[in-house]
């Protein structure tokens, strides 16, 4: 009888730097995802964490998801964005603050 070959199962995790300015202290890492929606369009969608917030975004093209992840970072850096609680939601266990 012959044996069968097992290859362990192993997902690929495609990862990138996000960054607010120029400043390599504000480079922070976060995973990317490609999927294909039911129309058959290609989409990518990453996420990162940003001191104690999780952002994420969606977008056609990796280059236009940087743009959006690198905005964002820089909004939660500069701007304060997330520093404030106005109203949160429990989801899945999980505390969501909505602003």
């Amino acid at each position: 009888m012959k044996k069968k070959r097992i290859i362990p199962e192993f997902e690929i995790t495609e990862l990138f730097l996000v960054k607010a300015g120029n400043d390599y202290s504000r480079t922070f890492i976060g995973e990317i995802y490609r999927e294909t929606t039911k129309e058959g369009k290609s989409i990518v969608h990453g996420s990162v964490m940003v001191r104690n917030s999780k952002i994420w975004s969606l977008a056609d093209s990796q280059e236009e998801l940087g743009k959006y992840l690198d905005d964002l970072c820089s909004m939660i850096l500069d701007m304060g964005l997330h520093s404030t609680i106005q109203r949160n939601v429990i989801t899945f266990n999980e505390r969501l603050y909505l602003n």
